[in-house]
């Protein structure tokens, strides 16, 4: 038990530092300009299509971490519901607050543009989503496959 427990903390955290680290190096890599629309606070194909793929490679990774640790499906679908639920829970906020108002003012810093910015509701509904589902892909088809090998003598 106490594993399962580690397995799913363990793999969200890795799961959430991984997602994190790779979207603040698409910002302060390439900054507001070369993700947003010139003058707007609306995403370009870059963020459009950068978004989806980083939360499934990340979902597969923390649910074939996940399967890796907790030895079993029972940690993978427990994180697979916990990126569901906490996901859909942070869409529900996101989808609270109102979109920025364009022009985007020149100058504005990545911090403050999150801050003020939303992303966009098919990304806010899809990402919980993709997200469980990655990991139940990561967890059930590519970790538990290699935890059922015997080994060979």
């Amino acid at each position: 038990m106490l594993r399962s427990i580690v397995a799913v903390i363990a793999s969200y955290v890795a799961m959430a530092v991984f997602v994190m680290a790779l979207f603040m190096g698409l910002w302060f890599g390439l900054g507001p300009d070369g993700l947003l629309q010139p003058g707007s606070f609306k995403g370009n194909m870059l963020i459009s299509i950068a978004a989806p793929g980083i939360t499934v490679v990340g979902g597969l990774l923390g649910g074939w971490l996940c399967a890796k640790i907790g030895r079993g499906r029972g940690p993978v679908m427990a994180l697979a519901g916990l990126v569901l639920g906490l996901g859909l829970l942070m869409a529900y906020f996101t989808l609270q607050k109102p979109y920025p108002a364009d022009p985007r003012p020149a100058g504005m810093t990545v911090q403050e543009i999150m801050e003020v910015g939303r992303e966009p509701t098919w990304v806010a509904i899809v990402n919980p989503i993709a997200g469980a589902g990655a990991v139940l892909i990561g967890g059930l088809v590519m970790g538990c496959a290699c935890c059922r090998r015997k080994p060979t003598a």
